[in-house]
């Protein structure tokens, strides 16, 4: 909050009421579940905890910070690679490699784990080429375990990198990159001992977000990971078994790591290092290049594109094959578009994508109303428990997936006045609040940015001139706030279409979602109705997205 921002002393009675509702029963509340029944169910015995180190605890806890380690070094170097050419190299279509560059952040996970399935797995359509072109079995180039782990982990994550460190680089001053080749410093000490200070913090930050990222990671490892233990499956396996205790405690274990990690994020974002304004309006001219190596450049970044391009190729190609027609061959080599026309007719194959659409709106209006609330409040109004109310809307960031479910199980498994005097496990709604819990730092997070971007003048003339607070914030503030919050409502929904590590824990049969549809799919070897679903899931989400750009151009423009 900027220093200058006017704050006010009566917040509004019924937004209070009803955020602090919703971070104490939705978050809060599991969260101390979660704690208490580690503890014995209110026994507090540490026998759980004792029972973890006897067991694989130890393997699983190594394996997924190993992996993590793993996914932060293969995302920073493609992510940075990324950011760098772009911002210091010059060539045609520039623009729209950059747009492609942001695929995997639209692209649900399961539908990209599926796709590297189906790509460079045991009967991959590319480890079947490389096999038949080189001789060699087909075991040679089909990636599985940590391997295939990894290239995924490096294929959705690398975007934290790309993003952040492109956002360092555009507020960068150009003058002393010049400065520093003046004075006779080559183009490699002028990175290591100029540019790469400055971009430290942005460097830092993707790494944390990454690692929680990957130490939350679960469709990957339930997929490609065979045997290997991850904390995420142990979790997972220990709830499936019923012993409630130990799936606790596991969640207990790395809901405190993640969120450590989300607090040491927080406390390097709030350092104050030295910022030097750009003055410099072109600095991708910056750092020269010859002409072999601006073209070699050029050339890996559009191979990559390419390569970015490639699994969702093979989704869309997939759902066009006739059912059994795919076995040995390298491509298949009968196409129908008879998988879609079965989606579409066979009544019931379209529940699962309808009730990701319901759960995914809904969703979105629960982070809507609660994080601008929530952002309003903190950013506009004093009050006793403000603090706390900040905390709560920011934790569920540093929290898996599988550790929020594991927590709305213990809490809203039972009638409790958070839920109504109802259970609302393994009904409908359980899915839409655990979609919105894992989502709402990201609306509170970008409401609250865009509060503060605004200038106090606006606010203080509309007092002075008797605007109630509600009209102040519908006529002026909203208006204002609404390119933030269609971003992150965007961001809100395409993560929630495809959501898979807190359904496969809290769904049922008649709630599942198209996730849960497309793993069943393929547990059945039906690839061409789960590449459909996938197909469709994509085009929706694509959907949303453009449609939400046009209307936030025009809001804009208006």
């Amino acid at each position: 909050m900027s220093s200058g921002q006017s704050i006010s002393h009566k917040p509004s009675r019924t937004l209070l009421i009803v955020t602090f509702f919703f971070a104490i029963s939705y978050i809060l509340f599991p969260l101390w579940m979660l704690i208490r029944e580690s503890l014995g169910g209110g026994t507090f015995s540490l026998e759980a905890y004792g029972g973890l180190l006897h067991g694989s605890f130890a393997e699983a806890t190594l394996n997924s910070l190993l992996i993590s380690l793993m996914s932060v070094m293969g995302s920073a170097i493609i992510g940075t690679f990324f950011a760098y050419v772009l911002a210091f190299v010059d060539f045609p279509a520039k623009r729209l490699i950059a747009v492609a560059l942001l695929v995997p952040l639209a692209l649900p996970p399961l539908v990209g784990v599926i796709s590297f399935l189906f790509l460079i797995g045991e009967s991959g359509m590319l480890s079947r080429l490389l096999s038949s072109a080189s001789g060699l079995p087909s075991g040679v180039f089909t990636v599985s375990g940590w391997t295939g782990i990894v290239i995924i982990h490096v294929y959705s994550f690398y975007v934290y990198f790309y993003l952040l460190v492109s956002s360092a680089l555009s507020q960068l001053d150009g003058n002393l990159l010049d400065a520093s080749a003046s004075l006779g410093a080559g183009r490699f000490r002028t990175m290591t001992r100029v540019l790469l200070p400055m971009l430290m913090p942005s460097l830092v930050a993707a790494s944390l977000i990454t690692f929680m990222a990957s130490m939350a990671s679960f469709t990957a490892p339930l997929l490609f990971g065979g045997n290997t233990r991850f904390l995420t499956l142990e979790i997972y396996a220990a709830k499936l078994n019923g012993d409630d205790a130990s799936s606790a405690a596991l969640s207990v274990f790395l809901a405190l790591l993640s969120v450590g990690l989300l607090f040491l994020l927080r406390w390097w974002q709030g350092r104050r290092p030295v910022v030097m304004e750009a003055k410099s309006a072109r600095p991708t001219l910056a750092i020269r290049h010859g002409s072999f190596a601006r073209r070699t450049l050029i050339a890996l970044l559009v191979c990559a594109a390419i390569l970015l391009a490639l699994p969702i190729v093979t989704v869309v190609l997939l759902s066009f094959v006739k059912e059994g027609s795919w076995t040995y061959q390298i491509f298949p080599s009968t196409f129908t578009p008879s998988n879609y026309a079965e989606l579409f007719n066979r009544p019931g194959n379209f529940d699962p994508l309808l009730n990701s659409l319901r759960m995914s709106l809904f969703a979105v209006a629960m982070t809507l109303f609660v994080g601008v609330a929530g952002a309003y409040l903190v950013t506009r109004k004093r009050f006793a428990g403000r603090g706390l109310l900040e905390a709560a809307l920011s934790i569920p960031f540093g929290i898996p997936g599988t550790v929020i479910a594991v927590g709305l199980i213990l809490s809203l498994g039972r009638p409790t006045p958070f839920s109504f005097g109802s259970i609302l496990v393994g009904t409908f709604w359980i899915m839409p609040i655990a979609y919105a819990v894992r989502n709402v730092p990201l609306l509170y997070r970008s409401a609250v940015a865009g509060l503060e971007s605004l200038p106090s003048s606006l606010q203080e003339a509309a007092d002075v001139l008797g605007s109630s607070p509600l009209t102040t914030f519908r006529r002026i503030t909203l208006p204002l706030l609404l390119p933030s919050i269609i971003s992150g409502a965007l961001l809100v929904f395409v993560n929630s279409a495809g959501e898979f590590v807190s359904s496969i824990l809290l769904y049922s049969y008649g709630t599942r979602p198209v996730s849960i549809e497309i793993l069943s799919q393929l547990r059945l070897f039906d690839i061409g109705a789960a590449s459909v679903q996938s197909t469709v899931l994509m085009a929706l989400v694509a959907a949303v997205v453009v449609l939400s750009r046009k209307f936030l151009r025009s809001s804009i423009l208006s």
